[in-house]
């Protein structure tokens, strides 16, 4: 993606939709869209945290579901959003090179 211009909208793809509905606005600060993404992974850290303290022995797998599509939908919205950042890092340098 690093050679190509991205669009100002980039869909997240989160296969709940045929079309995309939910979109990463690229043009917004780095930091924005890196916060936005630890905001999601944190989430998950924290979730994660708390079932590893807790006896599943008991757990439903309705309830074993409902957490891992939590954590798979957080984890798709955090990596497009990773993604983003490492795209923008790499313009950002290459624009650096080119000026040296």
């Amino acid at each position: 993606m690093h050679d190509q211009v991205m669009p100002r909208y980039l869909p997240i793809d989160t296969y709940d939709a045929d079309h995309p509905v939910l979109y990463i606005n690229t043009h917004r600060e780095i930091s924005d869209i890196a916060a936005c993404a630890m905001h999601r992974f944190t989430v998950i850290r924290d979730l994660t945290d708390t079932l590893t303290s807790l006896n599943l022995t008991g757990i439903s797998d309705c309830d074993l579901t409902r957490v891992t599509r939590a954590v798979h939908l957080l984890a798709r919205e955090g990596c497009a959003m990773l993604n983003v950042v490492q795209a923008r890092a790499r313009q950002r340098e290459d624009g650096y090179k080119a000026t040296v």
